[in-house]
């Protein structure tokens, strides 16, 4: 079977067709308009029309097309309702953009439903009861149960990143406080590091790896400072893996999965991250969920295109 992936980001589009075992025949990248979804989906089709050529296909062969997407999103309607970094495809309907075009079955999911069921179908977990998190700049979940998403009544289930972990904590971008995102969602980490650097002329050698510079902050240099044993820094990643560890206490509580496959942050902190919060976890989680459950950083580099393709897969199933 042949699918064509279509996954939208807040800075590129990644296009791709793969089969059913996650195998990427081709693929193409190209930058996304944050301004306007009909001039970046007019080069979206150019694209894959140019895809599917080079796969040597044509469109007939192409099963169904699975696009990944920000969210909120309504998988029914198979549209972008609101994002903050895509304000010019609020209420654009791409589903049936490129329905419209290749006559062809289209499903849509976010990007951390799509990032589960591409863990469940190609992972190292492959097969188990998933919860696939997303941990880069923003906080969220992908959760698979007997093989499907729990996408939830509005396709809000799995929106982890925000569940309060501490109602006088930081604000958060949702606009609640103390939210897991809050404190560890990549950018609000980094930014409350730059905030209170700059604001108490903290010294720390973050602030020297990052050449000096506030703004170039980011999770590379703080975990470069946490590694060269900085105290300042340390305390501040202690922060860090105390609220992860209370936040994935409360998933194994909640829905006793058989893995927790985490993202970026897992897969480039190594042994920084999943060491440290595993040995806190007892705090926050029964040890017989704990020791059902595999917790691992997850093996996919190109996950962005294999969740665009696990969409397309589900949605045949359906």
């Amino acid at each position: 079977m042949n699918f064509l992936g279509v996954d939208i980001g807040g800075t590129k589009m990644a296009l791709s067709i793969g089969n059913e075992r996650g195998e990427i025949r081709v693929d193409q990248r190209f930058p996304t308009d944050a301004g306007s979804a009909q001039k970046t989906l007019e080069q979206a089709l150019k694209v894959a029309d140019g895809l599917i050529a080079e796969a040597g296909l044509r469109v007939e062969q192409i099963d169904a097309i699975g696009i990944s997407s920000p969210g909120p999103m309504c998988s029914r309607r198979r549209m972008i309702l609101e994002t903050p970094n895509l304000k010019g495809w609020n209420q654009f309907k791409v589903g049936d953009f490129f329905e419209n075009h290749f006559k062809r079955p289209v499903f849509m999911q976010n990007d951390a439903n799509g990032a589960g069921l591409a863990e469940y179908m190609f992972g190292a977990c492959k097969g188990l009861d998933l919860v696939y998190l997303i941990m880069s700049t923003g906080t969220g979940a992908g959760i698979v149960i007997n093989g499907r998403v729990l996408a939830g009544t509005n396709d809000l289930g799995g929106e982890v990143g925000h569940n309060t972990l501490d109602l006088s904590g930081p604000r958060c971008g949702c606009g609640k406080t103390g939210c897991w995102e809050a404190y560890c969602g990549g950018k609000n980490f980094a930014d409350q590091i730059r905030a209170e650097i700059t604001a108490q002329a903290v010294k720390t050698s973050i602030l020297d790896f990052a050449g000096g510079d506030p703004a170039r902050i980011s999770m590379k240099e703080i975990c470069a400072a946490v590694r060269g044993g900085d105290a300042y820094a340390c305390c501040k990643w202690d922060v860090f893996i105390e609220k992860t560890a209370q936040a994935v206490g409360i998933l194994l509580q909640t829905l006793n999965p058989q893995a927790v496959v985490m993202g970026t942050i897992a897969m480039h902190a190594g042994d920084l991250f999943l060491p440290q919060m595993m040995e806190r976890l007892p705090k926050y989680a029964w040890q017989s969920c704990i020791d059902v459950c595999r917790i691992e950083a997850s093996v996919l580099t190109n996950i962005g295109e294999l969740s665009a393709i696990a969409i397309a897969i589900d949605g045949t199933r359906i």
